[in-house]
This record gives C-alpha cells, structure tokens and sequence, in this order.
C-alpha cells in the first residue's frame, strides 16, 4: 500500500486487515496496488484523485469533513478547498458519477464528501458494504410516516422543482402543505447530495430578520445589516434545495430574498409554501387541494367511502387515537363522508375531528360540528369559507377541552417553535395548575394532535401546530392571563441562560448554548414581548444581557446588536446593576468592532465596560476587554496604546493568578514589542505563553477574538524569520495556518492568514502567499467580514505585483489602501511597499517615492518600528530604479536600515539591506561590499535555498572572483 493510503488508513482508525480490493458499480479499486479498473481495463487517475477516492471508500458512508482530506490528500502542503474541489470534479468525471443514474460521491454541503456507493469484496458476490450507506445529515424534519392523499402531489412538486427551480406551495392553513414539502425534500435528498436546508418562518415576528434567519441556519456568519449579499456569494455555485415554510406573515421581505437567489444563483432549487403565491418572477404555483371528500350519497358503503384520501385520513387517525373507534362500518360512512366534506377536506381539520370521534360516537361528533359552524356564521362571516372551516374546527375542538387542557393551551402558545416538557411546567404550571395537571394536560394534548412532539439529541421536544398556536394566542389574549404568561416565559429563557453563563467549565457552557441553539426563536419572542408596550422592561435588559454569550456563541452579531441596543436604552428607567450595563456595552463593542470596524463608537463602548469592570472588581471582564481594545488598537496603528494595554493586562492576570489570561496577555506584550522593534523580547514573552497554553486551547472567549495558541505561533513565526531562521518560520506559519482551518472558524482563519501573510512575502513565496491571499477573500466575503475582505484584496495586490501583473495590482493596492485609511487602520507597510515598488516599474518616481515617505512617517508615529529597515531599504530602491538614481540618499538609506535592523535584532532584513547596499558598492568598492555582506550571510544556519540567501550568495560569488585578496576564511564562512 502507498505512503499516503497507509497514512489515510491509519488517520480513519482503520483496521489493518481491511479488504484490499474492492468493487462498486463497474469498478475494481485495488488499494494495496493503487489501481483502479472498470471492467477489467484500468482508468488512469492522478495520484491525488486516488488518493481521495481510497480515503473515501475506506470510510464509506460517512461524511468526510473537507479539512480531513486536505490533511490526508495533501499531508506535506497546504492548499486551499479549491484544490480538493479540482480533484473530486475529476475524480467524479472518471467514474462517471451521476450518468445513467449512478451515484458514488455526494456533497454534504458545508461539511465535506461521501461515498455512497454499494462496495463488495472479491470473496463474496454481494457482502455487506465497508461502512453504512445512510443519508448524508440535513436538517429536515422527520420524514411523515404515512401521508394520505398526497403522493401524486409530492411527485409533480419535485418534477417540477427539477425543471423550473422555484415552486411555491399554495393553499389555506391546516391543508398539508408542510407535510408536502418536507416530504417533497426527502425525495430529493439523493438528488441533492444531502444539501437540503429547511428553514421554518412561523416563529418569525420581524420580517426585516428574514435575510439573517436564513443566513444563520445556512452556517453564514450574519453582520448588521441585510446579509443578503452574503447568502448570494454563498449560494452562488452550490447546488442545493431551500425549503422556506411558513412565509404568508413575512412574505414581502421572503419574496424578494427568493427572487434574488433564485435569480443570482443558478443551481439553487427553492421550495416555499404560503397561503398565497409570492408573486415574484420564476415562481411556478402549486395550489395544494383539500383531500377529496365522498359525495352526499345516502347508499355509501364504508369500502365505497374508503376510496377517498379524506376518509382514509379521519379513518386512520380515529383508530390511532386509541378510542372506540376500530373501523368504518357501513352505517357510519355517511356521517364519516359529511364530517369529511364540511371540513373542506382540509387535514389538520380532519385529524382534530377524528381524534375527538374516537372518544365518541359518530353522530355526537357530527352534532358537536354543526354547533361550532353555526355559531361561526353568526360572527365570523367576513372569514374566507376554508378558514372558517379551521377556526370552526378549532372552536368546537377547544370547548370540547377540560379547563387544565385549555389553560395549558393557552398557556403553551406563548411558545416560539419547540419546547421542552421543563420550560412548558414552568411556563403552564402556575396560578391553579400543580405539576401532575400540565403534565397530564400536555399528554392529552398530544393524544388530541393539538401538540406535536419530536426530538433534538437526547430530549423530546413539544411545538403547537402553526394554525393551532394562532388559535390558542387569540385565547390568551383575551384571557386574563396573558402578560403574565408572557413573563414567566421570558423569566423562565433568562434562568436558562444565566444557569447556563454561570456555569464555570468553559466548555460546558459552549456546549450548553450548543444544546438551546433551538431555542432562538423563544429567545427572540421573549425579548420582543419584554420590550413591548406592555412588556416587562426590566427583565428584558436582564434577558438581552444573559443572551450576549449566546447569539455571539452562535455567531447572531446583528441579534446581538439589536437587542443589545434596546436594553440599553432601558438600562436607567430599569435601574439595573451595572453588571448588565457592562455585559451590554461588551457585547456591542464587540459586534460592532468586526461588523464596522474601529469608529469611536466602537472604543467608546468597550472603554465604558472595561471601566465599570474595574469600578465592580469583574476581572474576567477586564482581562477580555483589555484584550479586545488591544486588537482595537493594533488595528489603528496605536502600537504606544496597545503595549500599555498589554502590560496593564499582565498586571492584572498575574495579581489574580489567571494562568490562561496571563498566556494571552504575554501573547498581546509579545505582538506589542514584536511591532515596536523589539525582537528578542517579543520572543521571550510568547515562547513563555507557548509553554502555559494547551496544545489545543478551549473556546474561554467568544468566537470573534483570536485562536491564541495559533496566534502565538504565528508571531513566534514572523519572529523567527527576523532572527534570521527562515525554514523554521515559515514551516511554524504553515503548522498554524493548517490547525486554524481546522477549527473552522472564518474569522479566526482570517486573522490567521492576515498575520501569517507578510513571512510568505518576506520569504518571497509567491504561491504560498497567493493561495493564502485567495482563501482570504474567500472567507471575508462568503462571511460579510467586510475589513478583511479589503484587506484580501491588498493582499492580492501585493500578490499581482510580485507576479508582473503592475497595474492591476497598482489599482487593487490603492482601492484597499482607500478603504482602510478611512478605516483608521495604521501604517500597512507590506501595502505600500508593494505600492511603491510597482509605481517604480511604471516610471511613477515622485508617487512611489510618496508612498515611501508616507508610510516612513506613519511609522514613525506609530511606533511600529519593526518594519522601519523594509521600508528605508525599499525607499533606497525606488530611490536607485529613478531615471536619474540619487546614489547618495539610497546609500545613506541603505545604511540606516542596516544599523536599525541590526539594533532590532532582525537578521533578514539586515541581510536583504546589505545585499542591496554591496550591489550598490561592488563596482568601486568591492572590498567593502564582501566585507559588509560576508559576515552577514555567515550568521545564517538555515534557508540557504531562500530568494534572499540565494542573491546573497551570488553576490559574493561574483566579489570573491572580482577581488580575489578576499579572506578564504571568511569566503568559506560566506559560502556555508
């Protein structure tokens, strides 16, 4: 077996006596051999196609995350998920996948590959696979166990989705439609590779929330704002099914998204249901039609009623019920068929009546009926006639409740989506209702199908059907109960919360707010009726400041600064403690800083929340916000501010004993002098952290602030580079790109590769630093993290240049350094060196010269003194590449750069200085050129094949044959 198959292998967990040859389809895949045949003739495929389709067949069945098989395919390089997409798109095309039907390799969207095809081995005609052959992960709901009526309905729904892309389901409350759709998505799940998302709008009071909803479910990072070009530039090349439930009371701000994307992203399939059509271009109306009913037919047998979906339906949930009913006979068919044909042949009607005509007789229950829709005619005539058939069968269904049923229902339709049997006793069971009451109350519920339950992990979960629970709210809000419902609902969120937030394991709580992510839409309903006309003002603040942890947990930052900014306004009128004033302010600091960048507005809130968490002795508190106003800092070029910071930090952590926080202090202090010049100390400070941090570091903060221990090596990288150890900074940098796409997080990545970009640059890499310049306008514009998509297009610039590409790169170069001046951010050396140099090619002397200058003065009043020899040692280029060189200034520069690298303990720039400078010299002052150069390049041990070493090299090369008088000691020490 090959070196990467054994390592795949060893990597899955394998067993070592796993087949070597197996068969799917046509094809005979022989591992051990690494060949691959279809019919017996072989297929030629890359070594890293193969490689891909051995570590997908040794796991088959299982979804194989993207990050697996780059670490497995690609084990000595780095390489960005365009890379691994060219291999499964050829790999796919090799066996054929999808042609004549088959199918071998699925796409879990958002997670990775599978194989799905049925393997054998050659010892049996057909044994069992390697691994399961389940369907990749989705979110759908459980698939209907048994739907009447309604195959033929599914079958043109998904023909037609297949041909048009965007259909909509059509038809009144109660009539199926979800059941439809949810089994319309099941169907297409194969076909779809598993990326089918359903996305359920009937918790949603906020239309304007839409655009975040669904970019929240999709995985997508939400920003302020509408993240609708986002979801575009996410969808844009996928192919996948969107289902979108429940629009008609959000259907303007639905409409317009699914227009957009279906508009914007061509291999996007939507399916919507509503009460009435979107109305928008490429929707294609599927009115979904009650369940046909028998005639009025005084003869009808129960065999002749039993054809008809509707009766079959009544039928099977009055049996289900566990009642007196067992089977239709002939003498109830008619009254079954009349029951059937008033309701419309509207379902969820027909399964309420069915459930009460188990615990009675036919004709009571047709008597019962005829009451309800009487008194409906009598104050309800402006109702359209299939709602009022619901509303009737709701009223007659309700009146037929003991008084715990009805109060429960009531009670439980303050819920927003699901519900655990915990928070509806705390919610229901108060004023007049014991413990034992709800419980039994809910199981009746159930039994009466007024209460659907399911599952999430390991807990059942209880939701009121969508038209139920608008019945039961209009019940409560006439009731006397209703504003205090509402408050031990929002009461019951915040002690989940907060018991969540107290809990002092760090992970426990990632994995707690994990468990409730469901629980959003009650969150959400709870903060709007708290911060309603008749709302409960104080628990809101309190409910908005326990829910900061959560929606930036999940990564809800417009939530966050909505109702951040609610509860503030409140914080006086509630006169709460100023634990939630800092909590609050925190949090939208936060927010605000990736979402807009660093305003004053940004400093001004985490400046207002470190100071109460000093003036309240949280110290927590002060050591994350230290370090969110040092990142502030560092991103506006106030280096003097963010090492004060820093070592105020320090103080801090060390007083308290926080060894975890002490780490990431040293870490900031490291970066801090690291910028400000000084090396050996930057190095000591995080090669101290690096010893106190875990390997693999838990989520103690947010997701916005920095993965430490990467951030860590990162540093130590650039600062080994400086020391003049190239090999060892850029393998270091690679180690911790590689571990921070593994954790996934975009954000996290995109600091990541900001930080890391400037070694590769150094280290003249251009493919490195192109790969790493695309995944991160990758990452910041599939997340909305519009500073750092700027950021990616300057790095792409500098990329552009180095490839010869001069004033494409020149013009994405001045775009980003446009936006992010305005952005505040500090002196961007890497930019405007690449700016200057490329005006120089073009003969724009004075404008690189400029860009020079500028950048010099800005660092100076930076104090990011670290770049000051790059930036002088360029100034002498542009200064040396003009139509009429000033040899003198560039000498003089030339020789500042050198004496300052040299004080900042910076040997490659002390070596690319002087090689610069001995080129300038090696005509008239040979002597001194080997001089100055030669004991330079003998202080290296390492990266001899570098750009720079190597022209060090061939510099000296060219003085010792030019000036042969050369010391042979020091030509030997210069030649390594």
């Amino acid at each position: 077996m090959g070196d990467r198959a054994q390592r795949a292998v060893r990597d899955a967990g394998q067993d070592s006596a796993a087949p070597e040859t197996v068969f799917f389809g046509p094809f005979r895949l022989h591992v051990g051999q690494r060949r691959l045949e279809r019919d017996g003739s072989p297929i030629q495929l890359g070594g890293r196609a193969l490689d891909l389709l051995i570590a997908l067949v040794e796991r088959a069945g299982t979804v194989v995350s993207k990050n697996d098989l780059l670490a497995r395919v690609w084990p000595d390089v780095i390489v960005d998920e365009g890379s691994l997409r060219v291999q499964v798109a050829g790999l796919r095309k090799a066996l054929g996948d999808g042609e004549a039907g088959a199918r071998y390799l699925t796409t879990v969207s958002g997670q990775g590959y599978c194989f799905v095809g049925r393997l054998s081995h050659p010892s049996s005609q057909a044994p069992p696979s390697i691994g399961p052959t389940s369907e990749p992960p989705h979110n759908l709901p459980a698939r209907p166990t048994r739907m009447v009526g309604r195959d033929q309905a599914v079958r043109d729904i998904s023909a037609k989705l297949r041909s048009e892309r965007f259909v909509t389901i059509v038809g009144p409350g109660g009539v199926g439609k979800t059941t439809v759709a949810v089994s319309a998505g099941h169907d297409l799940l194969e076909e779809f590779a598993g990326a089918v998302s359903f996305l359920d709008f009937g918790a949603l009071y906020d239309p304007a929330l839409v655009p975040n909803v669904v970019a929240s479910t999709l995985g997508l990072l939400s920003q302020a704002g509408n993240p609708s070009d986002s979801l575009v530039n996410l969808l844009r090349d996928k192919r996948m099914l969107l289902i979108l439930d429940c629009c008609e009371h959000v259907i303007e701000t639905v409409a317009a998204l699914a227009e957009r994307l279906y508009a914007e992203a061509p291999q996007l399939h939507v399916l919507a249901t509503s009460r009435e059509s979107l109305r928008v271009e490429g929707e294609h109306v599927h009115r979904l039609q009650p369940l046909s009913s028998p005639p009025d037919d005084g003869g009808l047998t129960a065999a002749q009623a039993l054809a008809f979906p509707a009766v079959q339906l009544f039928v099977e949930r009055a049996a289900a019920s566990g009642g007196r009913f067992v089977e239709l006979s002939d003498a109830d068919a008619r009254l079954v068929g009349e029951i059937c044909r008033r309701l419309d042949g509207i379902a969820l009607a027909i399964e309420l009546a069915a459930s009460r005509a188990s615990s009675s007789n036919i004709k009571d229950t047709v008597a019962l009926l005829n009451d309800a829709f009487k008194l409906l005619g009598e104050g309800q005539r402006a109702v359209l006639p299939r709602h009022q058939t619901l509303r009737a069968t709701f009223d007659w269904s309700y009146k037929l409740l003991s008084d715990p049923e009805r109060m429960v229902l009531r009670r439980m339709s303050v819920f927003a989506g699901s519900f655990t049997l915990e928070a509806a006793r705390s919610v229901a069971g108060a004023e007049h209702a014991d413990d034992g009451e709800v419980i039994g109350a809910i199981a009746s519920l159930v039994a009466k199908s007024m209460l659907a339950t399911g599952k999430s992990g390991a807990s059942t979960r209880y939701r009121l059907l969508d038209t139920a629970r608008a019945y039961a709210l209009e019940r409560l809000a006439v009731s006397a109960d209703g504003d205090a419902t509402a408050r031990r609902h929002a009461r019951y969120f915040l002690r989940l919360l907060q018991g969540i937030s107290n809990n002092p394991a760090g992970s426990s709580e990632m994995n707690g707010f994990a468990a409730i992510a469901d629980q959003f839409a009650n969150i959400r309903a709870a903060l709007t009726w708290c911060f309603s006309e008749h709302g409960d003002r104080a628990t809101g603040v309190a409910l908005a400041a326990a829910a900061m942890p959560f929606f930036l947990k999940l990564s809800l930052f417009a939530e966050c600064q909505f109702w951040a900014k609610r509860a503030i306004e409140q914080l006086e009128a509630t006169n709460h403690g100023r634990k939630y004033d800092l909590d609050l302010h925190a949090a939208l600091g936060l927010a605000l800083l990736l979402a807009k960048g660093t305003t004053d507005e940004v400093h001004a809130f985490l400046t207002r929340a470190l100071r109460i968490a000093e003036e309240i002795g949280d110290v927590p508190s002060q050591l994350r916000l230290i370090e969110r106003l040092h990142v502030f800092q560092m991103r506006t070029g106030n280096f003097s501010e963010a090492l004060a910071l820093a070592q105020r930090g320090e103080a801090v952590a060390s007083d308290h004993g926080d060894r975890i926080r002490l780490a990431h202090m040293r870490i900031a202090l490291g970066v801090s002098c690291h910028l400000a010049g000084d090396t050996p100390l930057a190095r000591s400070y995080v090669e101290s952290a690096l010893l106190q941090l875990p390997g693999s570091e838990p989520d103690v903060d947010d997701p916005l602030n920095y993965d430490y221990f990467s951030r860590a090596r990162i540093t130590l990288a650039r600062i080994l580079w400086l020391q003049g150890y190239p090999d060892q900074a850029v393998d270091t940098a690679r180690r911790a790109i590689a571990d921070t796409m593994r954790i996934g997080h975009p954000v996290k990545l995109c600091m990541a590769l900001l930080w890391a970009f400037s070694i590769f640059v150094w280290n003249s890499e251009t493919e490195n630093y192109e790969e790493y310049a695309d995944r991160l306008i990758l990452e910041a514009s599939k997340h909305s993290l519009g500073p750092y998509q700027t950021i990616g297009y300057g790095t792409k610039g500098v990329v552009l240049v180095a490839q010869g590409q001069v004033e494409t790169g020149i013009a994405l170069l001045r775009g980003a350094l446009e936006v992010m001046h305005s952005h505040r951010y500090g002196s961007l050396a890497d930019f405007r060196i690449a700016l200057a140099q490329a005006l120089a090619t073009i003969g724009q002397e004075k404008e690189a010269l400029d860009t020079i200058d500028l950048a010099i003065a800005r660092v100076g009043q930076n104090k990011d003194l670290f770049c000051m020899p790059e930036l002088l040692r360029a100034k002498a280029e542009v200064l040396l590449a003009a139509r009429s060189p000033d040899l003198v200034e560039a000498e003089r520069c030339l020789k500042e750069s050198i004496e300052l690298a040299r004080r900042q303990s910076a040997l490659a720039m002390e070596l690319v200085a002087a090689t610069c400078l001995a080129r300038l010299w090696r005509q008239d002052r040979g002597a001194d050129a080997w001089q100055l150069l030669a004991p330079t390049y003998a202080r290296f041990t390492e990266g001899f094949n570098s750009r720079a070493l190597r022209a060090a090299r061939e510099l000296l090369d060219e003085l010792s044959v030019q000036h042969p008088g050369a010391s042979t000691d020091a030509r030997l020490a210069a030649r390594g």
